[in-house]
């Protein structure tokens, strides 16, 4: 059953869930309102009998005799013989004193049971061919005390209720049809956008992730999934876009020490004589396969970084004596350009982080620094507390960089000056490894910069691990 029911299209399941609730909370409501119509009318009916009963008490009177009659001034309209009426009247010893039975004896049947004696009560009484409903109440007739009873044929209100549940047994299942009906045609036409969304999708490959799915109405849940839908088709785009982009920048930076290494060995090959010639072209072919190496590497510590397979080992790490360390690496480098690197910052400031990790990140920034400023200038570095961030600042005093690429400078292979950093040896993967490594450890990368002002890179890391935990 489970299986049948999974392989029914939505629509036919909404109209069928449509169809069973429907039915429910009619066949619940059947009863209910079938009871409240029943105590209606039976409400009616007895305000009726009492109606009845007080014309009937007021046509009656007792002659000289203490016998009770229908009084002689009520006109022939009002003689008890042309009335529907049905009524008998005892005495306090329940001795009959006055009978009208309109209907035929033999409807009447059997003689009529004797009054309860009770200040006023309602019941219902047999008859041959049917019931009848009784009104019992002391009445005064001309200074005497009497018991009044006015009784009236209940086989019309039996009818009525009769037709309403025959009503009701037509009506429910005719309902319940028509909602099955009224279900399916709302269903189709609340799922006529999952249908035409659905079409869209077949039609989307890798080539057009460009095409978004319709979205008539973004306000409803269907238009909040198509909306999310086309969010996601934008990711898929943009990853794709990011893919093509790095599988090309990537094939271009290993062709081109690969060329130099093909190039500087036919030329060797060709002019084989000379051991001078030899060893710079053996130089050559070794500083370009160092930098496919350097490239390589910095591939593989890209992905690693990117898929999270980078195992993080968070501990207190002093800024100070980091700091000092990374300095003393990038010192024979700056000293290469005439540059200083001045360290600077507040005591005691401990960043959570993972040594090696924003160790490489703030070596691919001091790098950076080092190759773009001009010989002669001055890379600072600071460290301080922010809050409960811990931040390490790194300006230099090259170019800088205009507003429009501040975040595309993080892409990788990304480069301003495509013709200068390939000559020194940058690949555009520093930046991306960076904030990579810094993201990883819930920390960020801003940077302030302006075109001839020089650069500012601001990393922050948390101080405290709770916030990592958070995180």
């Amino acid at each position: 059953m489970k299986r049948w029911w999974q392989r029914r299209s939505l629509r036919l399941r909404l109209a069928l869930w449509f169809t069973v609730v429907a039915s429910v909370i009619l066949s619940a409501l059947t009863p209910v309102v079938y009871g409240l119509i029943e105590h209606r009318l039976h409400i009616e009916f007895g305000r009726e009998l009492r109606i009845d009963w007080d014309l009937v008490q007021s046509h009656l009177e007792a002659d000289a005799g203490g016998r009770i009659r229908w009084r002689a001034e009520v006109t022939a309209a009002g003689d008890p013989a042309r009335t529907a009426l049905w009524f008998d009247v005892w005495s306090d010893t329940k001795e009959l004193l006055l009978q009208h039975w309109p209907a035929p004896e033999e409807e009447i049947g059997k003689a009529l049971p004797a009054p309860h004696g009770q200040a006023e009560s309602f019941y219902t009484v047999r008859l041959e061919n049917g019931e009848a409903r009784a009104i019992e109440r002391p009445a005064y007739i001309s200074g005497r005390t009497v018991i009044l009873r006015v009784f009236r044929d209940e086989s019309g209100l039996h009818r009525t209720l009769q037709e309403i549940l025959i009503g009701f047994a037509l009506g429910v299942p005719l309902a319940a049809v028509l909602a099955a009906l009224g279900g399916y045609i709302m269903a189709g036409r609340t799922l006529a956008p999952v249908s035409a969304m659905a079409e869209q999708v077949r039609q989307i490959t890798s080539e057009s992730l460009s095409q978004r799915l319709p979205n008539p109405n973004p306000h409803d849940e269907l238009g909040q999934m198509a909306t999310v839908f086309n969010q996601t088709l934008q990711r898929l785009q943009d990853s794709f876009e990011a893919l093509r982009r790095f599988t090309a920048d990537a094939s271009h930076e290993l062709r081109t020490p690969l060329t130099a290494l093909r190039a500087v060995g036919e030329v060797t090959l060709r002019n084989s004589s000379d051991p001078s010639a030899l060893r710079e072209t053996i130089g050559s072919m070794l500083e370009e396969a160092q930098r496919l190496n350097d490239l390589i590497d910095s591939l593989l510590a890209l992905a690693r970084v990117e898929s999270g397979r980078t195992p993080l080992h968070l501990e207190a790490v002093p800024l100070d004596g980091l700091l000092s360390e990374l300095r003393e690496s990038v010192d024979v480098l700056a000293a290469e350009k005439q540059q200083t690197i001045e360290l600077a910052g507040e005591a005691g400031v401990i960043a959570t982080a993972d040594r090696r990790l924003i160790g490489q990140a703030v070596m691919n920034i001091l790098h950076n620094a080092i190759r773009y400023s001009p010989t002669g200038s001055k890379v600072r570095v600071r460290y301080f507390r922010r809050e409960d961030r811990a931040i390490i600042e790194i300006a230099d005093e090259g170019p800088g960089i205009a507003p429009e690429y501040h975040e595309k400078i993080f892409e990788r292979f990304f480069r301003l000056d495509h013709a200068r950093s390939r000559s020194e040896g940058g690949a555009g993967l520093g930046l991306a490894i960076a904030r990579l490594s810094v993201e990883q450890q819930h920390g960020a990368i801003e940077l302030e910069s302006e075109l001839g002002k020089g650069s500012r890179f601001r990393i922050v890391l948390p101080r405290d691990p709770s916030i990592l935990k958070r995180g």
